[in-house]
């Protein structure tokens, strides 16, 4: 029987959160409030509050989520990857792009953003940079899996190139979110570019010029 009380808590959570996702992104974060959650998620307000405290950590659940999720696909992506290293790397950041908007809007991103600079104290905003420093340390177990196969210079640090790596495609998803009318693809351009020319130097190689645009 506690299997199964268990099992039935869990599905709640899911469905909470799964209504949660669908209303933040049609109405947007500060329109959406917890009885449209409670009533898409068909169980009573308390219901919601008893797994929730608040809408704040409804959205820091959903962070977390997406953080869980796009963690467990980078593991199996490194198990598996590819030869080339600026290509590998790529991938991998490509991944956390990708996934970034499964469960969340720019808004809301905009939003966990904010909350999280704002206060960085607080369970929200140690959850969520807590969350970057495990994606920079995934970065850095390939990095030093890359390096264990002669693609990267053996004097690197795997954690520093790591941090960089995940404080440069960060900084382009920052951007990114923040600039409503920009696409996925320039984001993904952007980061492509980049990448190659910071792998040129771990790689040990010259970095090649790019070309100027007509």
């Amino acid at each position: 029987m506690t299997g199964l009380r268990e099992r039935q808590k869990a599905g709640r959570r899911r469905d909470i959160l799964a209504a949660a996702s669908q209303l933040f992104a049609k109405q947007g974060f500060a329109d959406t409030s917890v009885e449209a959650i409670a009533a898409q998620a068909q169980v009573g307000t308390g219901t919601v509050y008893n797994y929730f405290s608040s809408k704040g950590d409804l959205l820091m659940a959903l962070v977390a989520l997406d953080g869980e999720q796009v963690r467990a696909k980078g593991k199996r992506y490194i198990a598996g990857v590819a030869s080339d290293p600026a290509e590998a790397i790529y991938g991998l950041l490509a991944i956390y792009v990708d996934h970034s908007l499964v469960h969340l809007t720019k808004e809301l991103w905009r939003n966990a953003m904010a909350t999280a600079l704002t206060q960085a104290d607080s369970p929200f905003g140690l959850g969520y940079f807590e969350n970057d420093r495990l994606l920079a340390l995934q970065v850095g177990e390939l990095v030093a899996a890359l390096q264990a196969r002669g693609k990267l210079r053996a004097g690197i640090d795997p954690a520093t190139a790591g941090s960089a790596l995940f404080i440069l495609v960060n900084g382009l998803f920052m951007h990114f979110v923040a600039q409503e009318k920009m696409p996925k693809s320039a984001l993904h351009a952007r980061l492509r570019a980049q990448v190659g020319q910071f792998v040129a130097g771990l790689a040990g190689e010259q970095p090649q010029p790019q070309r100027k645009r007509a």
